[in-house]
């Protein structure tokens, strides 16, 4: 269960970061800091389960690590579909 918990708040973190971006570009300042604050907020979150405990379960940093590639490549992906719109 806490892998997937890991995996998850990594994976919405990094797609956040990248809608943040494409807000920050469009000028929406005020959106683009509360969308911040909730990514720290999921990056606290997903780093304390990540690393309590990591020498008993060292697939902990896997599984951020996979959520974090597996988010950027959705963040990406919506990018192109706002761009195309």
């Amino acid at each position: 269960m806490i892998y997937i918990l890991i995996f998850t708040l990594k994976l919405v973190e990094n797609t956040l970061s990248t809608i943040r971006m494409i807000v920050l570009t469009n000028r929406k300042k005020l959106l683009s800091a509360l969308l911040q604050f909730i990514i720290s907020l999921i990056w606290v979150l997903s780093v304390t389960l990540s690393i309590t405990n990591i020498k008993d379960d060292p697939l902990k940093i896997l599984v951020f690590s996979m959520g974090c590639a597996i988010g950027s490549m959705l963040g990406s992906y919506i990018e192109e579909k706002i761009n195309k719109n």
